[in-house]
């Protein structure tokens, strides 16, 4: 009778990916980017507030392969989330998937340990290959995001021109800590001011720069230079 072979290999285990993300259709558009990577096989937990993922991080021992996070959750700010999970497993790469695009939310996110920054509305394929490559220890940014960092490094920015929407400076604030991934409530706490003054800035917000949703506000302040 033939000896068992004792040296043939085991097939990899398939990842584990943890999703941090309250909008369920978008959650579905990371997850055919997932199967898009050639791993179909791979094991996905959805959270879907920050304290749900904080809850998960703190009681799972065995380290994840991979987390995508939105930084506007509804509860807690995303970077406290990737904070929680770079303590916890410094060495697993960390993706944020936001609308959020100021240059503060990117040095917020990549300070407390992301590696790659992606926007929503970037293509379905441009997210399989970020994911791809940022489990093989590269670092990938939306090219938009990039421009805005290297400008960064460069010389100090003008200050944003809100005349052409004729925005008041604390509707500016609002946006900008919206764009951050801040809930109401964080932005109330941060302005000091009253939950239903940062509810009437967002009104305004939508009123002046003619849009419906947080994204669109965001991505219309951005490309007018507001963020």
């Amino acid at each position: 009778m033939p000896a068992m072979n004792q040296d043939r290999e085991l097939p990899p285990s398939p990842r584990s990916i943890l999703v941090v993300e309250d909008n369920p259709q978008f959650v579905r558009e990371i997850q055919r980017a997932i199967a898009a990577t050639g791993d179909p096989a791979a094991t996905t937990t959805t959270c879907r507030t920050g304290n749900d993922a904080l809850a998960f991080v703190a009681g799972n021992d065995c380290a994840i392969d991979l987390a995508l996070i939105d930084l506007g959750l509804p509860d807690v700010s995303g970077i406290d989330v990737i904070r929680a999970i770079h303590r916890r497993f410094p060495d697993v790469p960390i993706m944020v998937i936001s609308v959020a695009s100021s240059e503060d939310s990117v040095l917020d996110a990549i300070r407390a340990g992301a590696r790659g920054y992606l926007l929503k509305g970037d293509p379905g394929a441009e997210m399989a290959t970020a994911i791809d490559e940022v489990l093989r220890g590269n670092y990938p940014i939306s090219p938009s995001l990039a421009r805005a960092l290297f400008r960064l490094a460069g010389a100090p920015a003008a200050a944003p021109d809100t005349s052409a929407f004729e925005l008041t400076q604390r509707e500016l604030e609002t946006l900008q800590l919206i764009a951050r991934g801040h809930s109401y409530k964080e932005v109330a706490r941060e302005m000091n001011v009253a939950l239903s003054t940062v509810q009437s800035n967002i009104r305004n917000l939508y009123r002046k720069l003619e849009v419906h949703s947080h994204g669109q506000a965001v991505t219309k302040a951005r490309d007018a230079g507001l963020l």
